[in-house]
């Protein structure tokens, strides 16, 4: 493991929030977002939680989907709620490898009924 690498940096400090670049994100004409990102150290990187914590979540359903090398989705959904206490956050889907188009429509209009 690099030491120096910037997740190691990042995830050693449970305080980090490296900034994102835009915030214009009209999130208000959303009701369900779909959120994903690699798992690093078995959780969300750091930049979730800022995304998470710039924004209001208020009655949105978010839908986390991730890809991993080797762990799933474990308990993120939990430990992402304090960061958007308001939201409903479901664990959506671990993609590994390839999804047709076909099933990536099914999966995700599943959210909608």
């Amino acid at each position: 493991m690099d030491k120096n690498s910037r997740s190691s940096i990042e995830m050693n400090d449970p305080n980090s929030r490296p900034k994102i670049a835009d915030t214009s994100t009209q999130i208000t004409e959303y009701d369900c977002i779909f959120l994903g990102f690699p798992i690093w150290w078995y959780t969300a990187p750091t930049i979730i939680r800022t995304f998470l914590e710039s924004y209001d979540f208020s009655g949105k359903t978010i839908v986390l989907f991730a890809t991993s090398g080797g762990s799933g989705l474990g308990n993120i959904a939990k430990e992402l709620l304090s960061s958007c206490p308001n939201a409903t956050i479901k664990d959506g889907k671990l993609f590994n490898g390839k999804i047709s188009n076909e099933q990536l429509k099914k999966w995700a209009e599943s959210f909608s009924r």
